[in-house]
């Protein structure tokens, strides 16, 4: 019966190697759905919640708001709704 038991667990430790495998994809799935705070207006202009399609674009193109944000500190640019600097990690203020 050893070998037996050995089986029986090495296929026991598989089938929940598998089973642990299949649940974190369908949390790493699922994750993407779950919204942050602000990210709900992701991609959608702050003003007037129009959709705005083009990253690079520095105004929105339905009314005109300032879509991208610039460091005090070092003049660096990023999209509207980012807190902190990635160049110096200054606070960014909107």
């Amino acid at each position: 019966m050893g070998i037996l038991d050995g089986v029986a667990n090495r296929v026991k430790y598989e089938m929940e190697w598998k089973a642990g495998n299949v649940i974190s994809d369908k949390i790493a799935q699922g994750a993407g759905k779950v919204l942050k705070p602000g990210e709900a207006d992701k991609g959608k202009c702050p003003k007037c919640k129009k959709p705005v399609t083009d990253s690079s674009l520095k105004f929105c193109p339905n009314c005109g708001q300032k879509l991208q944000i610039t460091c005090a500190k070092c003049n660096a640019s990023f999209p509207w709704g980012t807190k902190f600097c990635a160049q110096c990690g200054g606070a960014l203020k909107e």
